[in-house]
C-alpha cells in the first residue's frame, strides 16, 4: 500500500466510498490500457493521457469551492464502464 502524500490522497484514503471509487477507476483503467495498447501503443499512450488528464484537473481542482470530488470520481468512472462496453 502506497502512503498518501498529497491532501486529495489522503482524503481519498480517509472516506471508504472514495477510496472504492479510487480502486474501481484504477482497476478499470488498468484493464482499458492494457486492451488498447494490444490492440495499438498509440492508443494505449492516448488512454494513458486521458487518465493523466484526469488526475492533473482532479488534483488542481481539489479543495476549491464548489468542487466535487466524488462526483468527478463517479463520472471518471462511468466514463471507463462506458469505453470497456464498446
Amino acid at each position: 500500500m502506497l502512503t498518501a502524500k498529497r491532501a486529495i490522497e489522503k482524503a481519498i484514503c480517509v472516506n471508504p466510498e472514495l477510496a472504492n471509487l479510487d480502486r474501481e477507476i484504477n482497476a478499470l483503467n488498468t484493464k482499458a490500457f492494457r486492451k488498447a495498447t494490444s490492440d495499438s501503443p498509440r492508443a494505449g499512450r492516448a488512454l494513458q493521457r486521458e487518465h493523466d488528464t484526469f488526475l492533473a484537473r482532479r488534483n488542481a481542482a481539489f479543495g476549491r469551492p464548489g468542487y466535487d470530488l466524488q462526483k468527478a470520481m463517479r463520472e471518471r468512472l462511468d466514463h471507463l464502464r462506458a469505453t470497456e462496453s464498446h
